[in-house]
């Protein structure tokens, strides 16, 4: 058994709890079981134990203590990591890989921030419940539960699949996944979770040895389980901003677009505009009623800005600038690997850039 599987194991065995539910499926993919409560609204086939000890064995984190970036604390974080940021309650807040990747949920007042480091997908949840970590997959990617309705939540599904809220959607709120160094340009006052929570993790260790690199079977870290659709148009690890609509499913590669650029356009229906920038290793979305444009973008400085055709400028996670006009509506996307996205969404179409 080799350095990186041992290492997912750990993980997956850390503070587990005995299981209250019968699986799907097994690592092995050889045992398909009934599920005790309720079917599934997503094939049980492809559906494998993550944690042999069932809901909680990746310990979520609860309110987690935050501090300043110049916090001595946080020497865990070179400034090319990658971070989940947001605004909530009159700050800005960063969640880094680095943490996310041991423990995939993070629960605060009135939101989730949910990150699946097999599938490399970020959610920022509005919600009024707590979520967990299930102990399951579904096409490699985490399935989480609420506390409160024991409700099933495959991530990349966007939607409950099991349960009582069954067919239910995610609230999404805006979040920006970009380096640590562009974040603190862009945020200098933000705060970041500190990584001081008890637990026995190295934040500074990623946890799944060469896998962000493996994009082939041959080097052993490639996908660790098994999925619905194999999409081989793009290398399995390449990172894209995903749209989903009921109607259609869109793909931008972010390495791909090598200056800062706005895409408007419609998708299943409702006008997106996508924005991203290789360089910068960022890209958001919104679905807006008219289309944005770059007033500004200085990443030296700090600043950037978008700006709608009445003159509106918001800055990059869709806040007003004079607070004249309302914030923009995150779109039904998210940064993931490609192989994930074409494993629940077959039928994706990549942007031609």
């Amino acid at each position: 058994m080799n350095k990186t599987i041992l290492l997912i194991t750990t993980i997956f065995i850390l503070g587990c709890q005995d299981q209250d539910i019968e699986y799907i499926g097994s690592t092995s993919g050889t045992t398909i079981k009934e599920v005790v409560n309720g079917t599934w609204l997503i094939n049980p086939e492809y559906i494998r134990k993550g944690c042999f000890a069932g809901k909680d064995c990746i310990p979520s984190l609860e309110n987690p203590v935050k501090t300043t970036h110049d916090d001595p604390i946080v020497d865990y974080l070179n400034e090319e990591d990658l971070v989940i940021g947001i605004w909530d309650m009159g700050q800005y807040i960063a969640y880094p890989h680095n943490i996310m990747d041991w423990h995939e949920v993070a629960n605060e007042h009135g939101y989730s921030i949910s990150y699946c480091p097999l599938t490399g997908s970020a959610l920022h949840i509005k919600t009024g419940s707590e979520f967990g970590v299930s102990g399951m997959l579904y096409n490699s990617n985490l399935i989480m539960y609420d506390r409160k309705s024991d409700s099933y939540w495959p991530q990349m599904f966007l939607k409950s699949a099991r349960g009582l809220r069954s067919g239910e959607s995610f609230r999404l709120k805006p979040m920006l996944e970009t380096t640590w160094g562009n974040w603190k340009k862009l945020f200098p006052n933000s705060k970041i979770l500190n990584g001081d929570y008890g637990f026995s993790r190295d934040y500074a260790e990623y946890p799944y040895g060469f896998y962000k690199e493996c994009n082939s079977k041959e080097c052993g870290d490639y996908i660790l389980f098994p999925i619905e659709n194999l999409d081989e148009r793009l290398k399995a690890k390449t990172r894209v901003m995903a749209i989903i609509t009921e109607k259609k499913q869109k793909a931008y590669v972010i390495e791909s677009f090598d200056s800062p650029t706005i895409i408007n356009e419609n998708i299943g229906g409702i006008h997106h505009s996508i924005i991203i920038s290789g360089p910068d290793n960022m890209a958001i979305a919104f679905e807006t009623e008219t289309p944005l444009t770059i007033n500004q973008w200085d990443m030296n400085i700090g600043s950037i800005i978008l700006e709608d055709g009445k003159g509106n400028l918001w800055n990059i996670l869709g806040r007003s600038k004079d607070g004249s006009s309302h914030s923009l509506t995150q779109a039904m996307a998210y940064i993931a690997y490609w192989f994930s996205q074409g494993a629940f969404y077959p039928d994706t179409e990549i942007y031609d850039n």
